[in-house]
């Protein structure tokens, strides 16, 4: 099965991309939880978006490199 989670290699290790809509290509900033769509990466901006959209109630959890 192949994964569906964008990598890149950067400074010798595989780093998840943000996945935000298939479009954004950056360095995933957190992982989070919307209701009924599963974890996914999102980079800064496209998590402090996401944070208003859902008044900051949205469920993530922090990556450590």
């Amino acid at each position: 099965m192949k994964s569906t989670i964008s990598n890149k290699k950067l400074n010798k290790k595989i780093v998840p991309l943000c996945d935000y809509k298939g479009k954004c290509k950056n360095k995933a900033y957190k992982e989070v939880y919307p209701k009924n769509k599963g974890w996914s990466y999102l980079c800064r901006k496209h998590f402090k978006q996401e944070q208003k959209k859902f008044k900051g109630k949205l469920s993530y959890c922090s990556i450590d490199w």
